[in-house]
């Protein structure tokens, strides 16, 4: 895994024509040397540092494996002092217990679940007033590295090969109810075996979002959708939250640039359609209609789950010929990570503008049948 593309892994890693305002990036003379040890691992070199944390190439004390080492640094709200994380100020210490709960509660999550495309945790533990967790060290480059790379648009062929895969991961998520909340091109590894890998989730950047700074400073411009900037509860997220990420990944990935801020696209949307671009010239009528439709502001317009972002896309069945409806159907029976608690098992309910109907209780109809029959024999009797 090279540093320049491997930074990303289980990271957001920023670049201007990313964000225009991001999170501190952890320092140089945070990160740990190499020879460290760190729980059962010896830390051999710098794979990238980002505003939430920083990822080490190490080894297994126990075999000599090579691992990935993620260590949790939001960089902004806390730094290394004597080889522990503390607080940059007092009054950041409750937000910093909470992020390193959050990454704690996630690589647990991850750890639980089992989908070729699902990054693969082997352990999580605290230590030094942090958390870190080891996980399968991949050698590939980041999504959105390889459509930079591009000299020409992907075929919608390659485009598939990329994000399908993925899409299986997402409805692996689904199914135990859980939202991802932080897919893009920055969280999806390429490997060089072909392989697809969705990276972390978005659970510990989410709350210390909430706690300590703006949400458009952990939320990913072009890639999350309005529901994610709310936090009041007016707007709910669920499974469509992720068919916009999937949606937007899809449109970089076509075209090379970000699709347009979902907060600017409330007042004028100036998102162009996909279909009118040059890069889409090879590409189907139903994939560019299927991914304007996962684009939509409103929620209630979106595909509202992943089989029906692809069928949308024309995109037929699963990978492997899994039933996408019997996949589906597992999300009322699978029990959930425990490490799931951390906002990413929101009840999935229905999206924003959406109405649902009550069924009425078997013993109000039955009561109102035998008083429309008691007064309809009043009034015979009464003739």
């Amino acid at each position: 895994m090279s540093q320049e593309a491997a930074s990303e892994a289980g990271l957001s890693v920023p670049t201007p024509s990313d964000h225009d305002s991001s999170p501190p990036v952890a320092g140089a003379g945070d990160v740990l040397p190499a020879g460290s040890v760190v729980g059962r691992y010896r830390i051999t070199g710098l794979i990238g540092r980002g505003g939430f944390g920083i990822v080490y190439r190490a080894e297994s004390l126990a075999n000599g494996a090579t691992v990935a080492i993620k260590e949790f640094f939001p960089a902004a709200i806390a730094g290394r002092v004597r080889g522990r994380l503390v607080p940059r100020k007092p009054e950041l210490q409750a937000a910093l217990a909470k992020g390193i709960e959050g990454f704690t509660r996630e690589a647990t999550l991850l750890a639980e679940l089992s989908h070729p495309a699902l990054v693969s945790v082997i352990e999580t533990w605290a230590d030094a007033g942090t958390a870190y967790l080891a996980m399968e060290f991949y050698d590939g480059v980041t999504l959105r590295r390889i459509r930079e790379a591009l000299t020409a648009p992907p075929s919608e062929a390659q485009l598939r090969a990329w994000i399908e895969p993925v899409m299986g991961a997402v409805l692996e998520l689904h199914a135990r109810r859980i939202i991802h909340r932080d897919i893009s091109p920055d969280n999806i590894l390429i490997c060089r075996d072909g392989r697809s890998v969705l990276l972390d989730l978005g659970a510990a950047r989410q709350v210390l979002g909430g706690m300590t700074q703006a949400l458009t400073m952990v939320l990913k411009p072009g890639y999350a959708p309005i529901e994610q900037y709310v936090d009041d509860g007016s707007m709910s997220q669920g499974r469509w939250t992720d068919v916009y990420g999937l949606a937007g990944t899809l449109f970089f990935a076509a075209t090379g640039q970000a699709p347009v801020t979902a907060t600017s696209r409330l007042l004028r949307d100036a998102q162009p359609d996909l279909a009118t671009l040059p890069a889409a010239k090879h590409l189907s009528p139903a994939f560019c209609s299927g991914v304007m439709r996962g684009l939509a502001v409103r929620a209630i317009e979106r595909p509202k789950a992943v089989p029906e972002l692809k069928a949308a896309l024309g995109w037929g069945a699963l990978p492997g010929g899994a039933d996408p409806r019997a996949v589906e159907s597992r999300r009322a029976t699978a029990p959930a990570p425990s490490g799931a608690s951390l906002g990413d098992r929101r009840p999935m309910s229905a999206p924003i503008g959406a109405t649902r109907q009550k069924a009425w209780p078997s013993w109000v109809i039955i009561v109102s049948v035998l008083g429309v029959a008691a007064l309809l024999g009043a009034v015979w009797l009464a003739r």
